[in-house]
């Protein structure tokens, strides 16, 4: 596919000899504009890949504020080209970053040079910031927060999670050193600061520190500080990474539940576990087995309703075995192992 390439000359001679150069050379050419409102106009219908812009041009604007204004609204490369190579205007034009600098009468060698360049730039500039985009997305969309700091502890960025936890924005605290925008203390209530490491590389885990939110609601947060290093390896700035710490304790307590569970149900010896209402709730795979009942016939039933069946298999070998002497470990009552 060709690339499309939009022409801002106010001089139509000059234009159009230019866009029959292009399209010789397997360009095509989007549009010819004399002044910047022309161009805008162009850009809106058919978004080129790069522009030829003159820096003089006619109308309210000449062509190194056209470029600026096509760099931050459309994302549109330039390459000026000019008749003009005093210090002020190049200097005026390098601040706009341009992708090529092409001073009149140029050659159609130099042309062809400088396209391609400007062209390969824009396209691995395009890729940059899409991949920037698409990580953009990503961090924002996380549910733990995510707090980018300077080497000295300054707020650098927040993604929106952070902006929760802080009840403040990004712009409302950038330059804010952290200790100032995080009311942290420990177990004991008493304040602490967090920690930053100065120097080398490394990773700083916390568990179990209490937050106070902007709601004045206090949670409990778990964070991870790493540093970055820059590549001489002086401290490039840390990275925080803020977990509220509910998520971490549910899991461990599912995590316990489902280790207990697997204990009794796996366990050699028979086991039977009762509510507080004498009811029972588990019976593990050994006494089911010794039984030789179903778990349906049994779950939810109370030692009364057990004693007044008439299967003499629940109400004679069931029950005897559910109410002999006391063992350790052989049965669970009021959900404790008795």
């Amino acid at each position: 596919m060709a690339n499309k390439l939009l022409i801002v000359e106010d001089e139509p001679i000059v234009a159009l000899d230019l866009q029959q150069e292009l399209e010789e050379n397997g360009f095509e050419v989007t549009g010819l504009a004399e002044s910047a409102d022309a161009a805008l106009m162009l850009i809106e219908e058919n978004r080129p890949d790069l522009a030829l812009m003159d820096i003089r041009i006619d109308g309210s604007m000449d062509g190194i504020q056209a470029a600026r204004l096509l760099r931050h609204a459309y994302e549109v490369p330039v390459v000026f080209i000019t008749s003009y190579s005093d210090k002020e205007t190049l200097s005026r034009a390098a601040r706009e970053l341009p992708y090529g600098y092409l001073t009149k009468p140029f050659k159609s060698r130099e042309l062809q040079a400088t396209l391609g360049m400007a062209l390969h730039k824009a396209k691995v500039d395009a890729e940059v910031r899409n991949s920037g985009r698409i990580l953009s997305i990503v961090v924002q969309g996380m549910h733990e927060a995510i707090v980018l700091l300077s080497a000295d502890g300054l707020v650098e960025f927040m993604n929106e999670a952070a902006e929760e936890l802080a009840g403040q924005t990004l712009l409302q605290v950038q330059g804010m050193h952290l200790n100032r925008l995080f009311d942290l203390k420990d177990i004991y209530q008493r304040p602490v600061s967090m920690p930053i490491m100065q120097g080398e590389t490394a990773v700083i885990e916390e568990f179990g520190w209490f937050l106070r939110g902007p709601g004045s609601d206090r949670i409990m947060v778990d964070f991870t500080v790493r540093s970055l290093s820059a590549e001489d390896g002086s401290n490039a700035g840390h990275v925080l990474l803020l977990r509220n710490a509910a998520e971490r304790m549910r899991q461990n307590v599912i995590e316990a539940s489902t280790r207990e569970a697997e204990g009794f149900d796996n366990s050699p010896m028979a086991m039977v576990q009762l509510d507080g209402e004498g009811r029972v709730i588990r019976i593990n795979q050994r006494l089911l087995r010794d039984s030789g009942l179903p778990m349906e016939c049994l779950v939810g039933r109370s030692l009364t309703t057990l004693l007044a069946d008439p299967d003499p298999r629940i109400n004679k070998q069931f029950v005897h075995r559910l109410l002999r002497p006391f063992k350790p470990a052989h049965s669970y009552l009021d959900g404790r192992m008795a």
